[in-house]
């Protein structure tokens, strides 16, 4: 049992959610020049640049989030290890 169903789930909105952030500012730049209006490059990379990096740190903040809670919880002085020896058996 490598993934549960909700890791699964996790991961494919995480993934989606940058998918689609990423392709509404494409999408963005794309209508904007369509407008008639002058559309500075440099800016709008830099926009799509600065989006994409806040995408980064939320995934980077759940990942790191979720390496706390499992070295937390299944660290070797829980209370559920208290009871067994040495041998693997419990006293």
């Amino acid at each position: 049992m490598a993934f549960s169903s909700v890791n699964k789930v996790l991961l494919i909105f995480i993934f989606s959610s940058m998918a689609v952030i990423g392709i509404q500012s494409i999408l963005q730049i794309v209508y904007a020049a369509e407008g008639g209006e002058t559309v500075i490059r440099r800016v709008e990379i830099w926009g799509l640049f600065y989006r994409m990096m806040v995408a980064a740190f939320v995934v980077g903040a759940i990942v790191q989030g979720l390496n706390v809670y499992i070295s937390w919880r299944f660290r070797e002085s829980h209370p559920r290890f208290k009871n067994i020896d040495h041998a693997g058996g419990k006293n």
